[in-house]
């Protein structure tokens, strides 16, 4: 049986220490992005769990991430926006 390698301190991750890369953009909303839904103060999150197609989640995540949100806030927005389109 073979020994594992001892690691190396630095390699090690320190839970809270974690810096951003020094060339990364700040994550800042644009014009073209509104500001999502806000919710009531003091109002809790509750989960929401249900199963989509992997097709969806990969495109939803995707679209997500490239547009910088969170998923819980695109599914936020597109959520008002449905519902402005049906009139409610």
């Amino acid at each position: 049986m073979s020994k594992k390698p001892e690691l190396s301190a630095g390699l090690i991750a320190t839970k809270g220490s974690a810096v951003p890369v020094p060339d990364m953009p700040p994550r800042t909303p644009t014009l073209a992005t509104p500001a999502a839904p806000a919710r009531t103060a003091g109002e809790e999150l509750q989960p929401l769990n249900f199963k989509v197609p992997a097709s969806f989640r990969r495109a939803f995540k995707t679209y997500a991430a490239t547009h910088d949100m969170k998923l819980n806030e695109l599914l936020q927005r597109s959520f008002e926006a449905y519902r402005k389109q049906q009139g409610d």
